[in-house]
């Protein structure tokens, strides 16, 4: 056998043994994420170097959401997933860890989270639904920012050879970025009210980032018992609210009833759409448009 011939044996034994960073991917890299607003960043970046499936689907709650089989047997091809600290994967990233433990999970939240307090230093995320806080950071482009760099890091390990390719789609991201929070800042700058209402409590840090008060209807994760949607409606007449937000996946006949008491419309406003930019901009157009 000739020398040649021996190290191609000996590089494919390599290659075989190395779990995970240093494998050589020439197709696009198979890789999953929660929810569609992560497969709009991780398409950003990787470009065609990434296959992006998403676990939740349009219409579904990130929340109560529960794997089907078929979404199971995608998720077996997959080599890479980005986890955003929704409510189901507290129960689904372990369960998925056990079955595929060759799966490589890259947290997007850690280092994203922060303490918020309103004026009277309580935390505002301590009712929130989901228990640990407002999960859904990516609200605030500011954390996309640090998102997108955890992305890249991740694939220039996976693909080093393009290493070029992805630094600079990150490059083009972070632009962008910082363009939507100029014209969002731009939107909410002629706004003296700064106070919204919605039934889920879903722009903790977007309100945070602008200078807004989000005034929300769910306490605890829970529909308001008749007490709580008393003070509600009051609250909602006092600042004088003209359009109650919601999103599709919670509490529309609520948040009707509450807009009919107090003189208000309902509008949808959902955090989960994959199309990021269009979204955020259309948000920010629509809560100050019920500030004025």
């Amino acid at each position: 056998m000739s020398h040649f011939f021996k190290a191609v044996i000996f590089l494919i034994g390599i290659f075989n043994f190395i779990p995970f960073y240093g494998q050589v991917y020439a197709e696009p890299i198979p890789v999953f994420v929660s929810i569609l607003p992560q497969k709009y960043f991780v398409e950003r970046i990787g470009g065609n170097e990434v296959n992006v499936e998403v676990m939740v689907n349009p219409g579904e709650s990130p929340a109560t959401f529960n794997p089907n089989p078929k979404k199971m047997s995608r998720l077996a091809q997959a080599k890479l997933y980005f986890s955003i600290g929704v409510p189901f994967e507290s129960i689904w990233i372990d369960r998925i860890h056990a079955i595929q433990p060759n799966l490589k999970f890259v947290p997007l939240h850690e280092n994203t989270h922060e303490k918020l307090e309103n004026d009277h230093g309580h935390n505002p995320l301590s009712d929130h639904s989901h228990g640990y806080g407002d999960p859904h950071i990516w609200t605030s482009p500011a954390k996309v920012k640090i998102m997108a760099h955890k992305i890249t890091s991740t694939l220039v390990r996976f693909k080093p050879q393009r290493k070029k390719y992805f630094e600079e789609n990150l490059q083009s991201f972070i632009r962008e970025l910082e363009k939507l929070d100029r014209d969002i800042r731009e939107i909410f700058s002629k706004s003296t009210n700064r106070r919204f209402m919605v039934f889920h409590p879903a722009w903790t840090y977007f309100a945070k980032d602008y200078g807004l008060e989000q005034v929300s209807i769910e306490e605890g994760g829970k529909e308001p018992g008749p007490r709580a949607l008393q003070r509600i409606i009051e609250k909602g007449k006092k600042l004088e609210i003209k359009v109650i937000f919601v999103q599709k996946q919670f509490g529309f006949s609520i948040a009707k009833k509450i807009a009919n008491m107090i003189g208000a419309t309902v509008r949808e406003m959902d955090p989960l759409k994959e199309d990021y930019m269009n979204n955020m901009r259309e948000t920010a157009q629509a809560i100050s448009g019920a500030l004025q």
